[in-house]
């Protein structure tokens, strides 16, 4: 360590040294920015294993599991493939929650180090675009859970149709924009505060799930509807959907840095990551399984929804408790998951101009062009056609993460350098790290063209996974070439 950085532990720290070396130069150093020092980190395993609670234990995972089920999966393939995906996922979420738990910076600052002090606006604004694109997708799905409320206890409600239903979504919208501007202390105490409950509810849907089949777990996994469709080919379906898994959480792995920058040790956030994920999807999926199947046997039909399925229901009670159960489980991992990673890229990138409240609410402004009513037109174009265009964005960026911080820095980072905005190692050329951005444009371009190209849909199929291996790849290629020459 120099003068400027000192290491404890896992943790590396600016000195005063550092700070005042900082200041000489032009830098992006703010009370948004600066790193958190022991004193302010305050997550322990058991908190990293509370926010993976809280954001698979969503409304989100229970979809995708009924979606791959409505598409042609059976409930017990749909299950295998969307632990694994998750699983898998938790490799990119682990390496690069390292960087934010040794330097206490959060996922822009990242992006400066990879793509350069001006590249960053590249990453920055697909994670930025991406998280508002969800938080608005989420955020309309708990509006209509809040909508099923209002409709029991107020029937004439359901006169006002799509203006109801998007006064509902903004009431849910500025309970998101709340939780996010206070800080990420609100979003610990929301998912200690959260995650039990979910977990009980979850096991409502279970149960209700099992009393629709006289109480019989085997009749209920042996429902028609979610054995399959019959000639399904399962391959055809399982490579994208696998890929699909893996970029349904890509987004979070990528700025998981922001999370992780509030852990004690490394130690903390690898057991509370890798422990709880894999169980949680699992646990998820399954409640998504037997809700399907206890909606086929209610209702005589495979209902995919829940915001739906409960509106069904005669009874206020039960249309209450389960209304609940999504607008927790939506919240929960709408604020850490959505908006909170658009809002550190706003205000990052704007670190002197506005403050972080002031992000929260730019984010959520924009998640309102997404229209997000459309994006739930189908299981199929969710998962298949959705995840795949988010696959191509996101998987070669985190391929070029992996790469550039394993193998180009070794994990060690300059602090002084990482804030300066005028020079130093991470200043590339001009503020930009030409060879990353033009991997990532080219290995994007790529994906995307398979999806209206027949010979290369291979490609898009499989975006997340192609994307990470084949940019990584590329971009270490350019290393050693580069070191030779």
């Amino acid at each position: 360590m120099s003068l400027f950085q000192k290491q404890t532990g896992d943790i590396v720290e600016l000195t005063q040294a550092g700070v005042d070396e900082i200041g000489k130069y032009k830098n992006n150093y703010t009370e948004v920015t600066k790193p958190n020092n022991m004193d302010e980190r305050h997550w322990s395993a058991w908190d990293m294993g509370n926010l993976w609670i809280g954001m698979l234990v969503s409304i989100a995972v229970y979809q995708v599991a009924s979606g791959l089920i409505v598409s042609g999966m059976s409930w017990a393939q749909a299950l295998v493939t969307i632990v694994l995906g998750h699983s898998l996922v938790m490799i990119f979420a682990v390496i690069l929650g390292h960087f934010g738990v040794k330097y206490g910076v959060s996922y822009p600052m990242l992006c400066k180090m990879v793509f350069g002090s001006k590249g960053t606006v590249v990453p920055s604004l697909v994670r930025g675009i991406l998280g508002c694109f969800w938080f608005g997708v989420q955020a309309w799905i708990g509006g209509q859970a809040i909508q099923t409320i209002l409709v029991t206890f107020i029937p004439a409600w359901s006169g006002f149709g799509f203006t109801g239903q998007f006064i509902s979504f903004l009431v849910f919208w500025a309970m998101n924009v709340y939780i996010a501007g206070s800080g990420s202390s609100a979003v610990q105490k929301l998912e200690k505060f959260a995650a039990p409950v979910l977990i009980v509810l979850s096991f409502i849907v279970i149960v209700w799930g099992i009393s629709t089949a006289d109480w019989s777990l085997a009749k209920l996994m042996s429902e028609p509807s979610i054995q399959g469709q019959e000639g399904a080919d399962f391959w055809k379906l399982f490579f994208p959907a696998l890929s699909s898994m893996i970029a349904f959480d890509g987004g979070i792995a990528l700025s998981m840095a922001d999370f992780t920058k509030n852990c004690k040790t490394q130690k903390a956030q690898v057991i509370g990551q890798v422990a709880g994920a894999p169980i949680m999807t699992a646990f998820i999926a399954f409640v998504g399984i037997c809700g399907t199947a206890g909606a086929s046997f209610a209702f005589h039909e495979a209902i995919w929804e829940p915001a739906v399925l409960v509106g069904k229901f005669g009874n206020p009670l039960i249309v209450v408790i389960f209304s609940v159960f999504i607008i927790m489980a939506v919240l929960t991992t709408n604020v850490a998951a959505n908006l909170v990673p658009p809002t550190n890229v706003i205000s990052t990138l704007f670190a002197k101009k506005i403050t972080y409240r002031h992000a929260a609410i730019i984010a959520a402004v924009l998640a309102l062009f997404a229209q997000p009513w459309n994006a739930l037109a189908s299981a199929y174009d969710l998962i298949y056609n959705v995840c795949g265009i988010l696959g191509a964005l996101l998987g070669p960026i985190s391929g070029l993460y992996l790469v550039a911080y394993l193998f180009e820095h070794k994990t060690e980072v300059d602090m002084v350098d990482l804030y300066r905005e005028d020079g130093g190692k991470y200043f590339y050329k001009q503020g930009w790290n030409i060879a990353i951005i033009v991997i990532f444009i080219a290995s994007m371009v790529l994906i995307l063209l398979g999806k209206y190209v027949p010979a290369m849909h291979v490609l898009f199929d499989n975006a997340y996974v192609i994307g990470s291996i084949g940019a990584g790849l590329a971009y270490y290629i350019y290393l050693k070439v580069k070191k030779i020459a």
